[in-house]
């Protein structure tokens, strides 16, 4: 994903960046080289904490604890993004539309908002039968991490994956989670960006620049604010 973003920073020659659910700050951070100012928003403060610490010294990035669906921030940027297909998390139709707006409102005239989100095909939707393993990474105070989950069910009435996860450690402690997504299909989400005054101009299947097609499960979306 950075590399896309990278090439849209260079061909507009953007200069500021929002990162709308920003996590620990692993897109902000790298994306945020050739620019005079990005910001990351998340509503979760663990992992601002993260991205705090790791942006210490950069005096071009900052990170802040905002709501996505209702923000205000003051300024406005030449470029938004929102990675991790964390478009997904916004289950209702108002959230989604708080979200929209909230980016709109911060988006400079022909800017763009450059997302991802997985689409409501057959593969995505798949029932799983028991866990499987997702990642594994390294934690400086517990080591290696088995990160495992299943789609558990599937409500097609609210286009709604509903999902288990696990995290294994090696002291052998589990954690338990789990985390709801809604599949929205392309018509629908062209509809709710045409409402936030954005208009999509590419759409690829992957952050490699492959072709979308109408049997892609992946989208990856630019839009420019009209």
């Amino acid at each position: 994903d950075i590399a896309l973003i990278q090439k849209h920073i260079t061909a507009m020659c953007a200069r500021s960046l929002l990162d709308v659910c920003c996590g620990t700050g692993i897109v902000t951070i790298p994306v945020a080289k050739p620019l005079d100012n990005a910001v990351g928003i998340d509503i979760a403060e663990g992992m601002l904490i993260h991205a705090k610490h790791k942006a210490q010294g950069l005096d071009n990035v900052s990170f802040l604890h905002q709501d996505a669906t209702q923000f205000s921030l003051d300024k406005c940027f030449d470029m938004a993004i929102m990675t991790g297909n964390a478009f997904q998390a916004f289950l209702s139709d108002e959230m989604l539309v708080g979200v929209l707006n909230s980016i709109s409102n911060h988006l400079n005239r022909s800017g763009r908002f450059i997302f991802d989100t997985r689409l409501p095909t057959p593969d995505n939707l798949e029932i799983d039968a028991e866990m499987s393993l997702w990642q594994t990474y390294e934690l400086p105070d517990k080591g290696e991490v088995k990160y495992m989950g299943m789609s558990e069910r599937y409500d097609a009435k609210s286009a709604i994956l509903y999902l288990k996860k696990e995290r294994h450690y090696q002291d052998g402690s589990t954690t338990h989670s789990s985390i709801d997504l809604k599949y929205r299909k392309l018509s629908e989400i062209e509809v709710f960006l045409a409402q936030a005054g954005l208009c999509i101009t590419e759409k690829y299947s992957s952050w490699t620049e492959d072709k979308f097609s109408e049997n892609s499960n992946n989208l990856i979306c630019v839009a420019e604010k009209l």
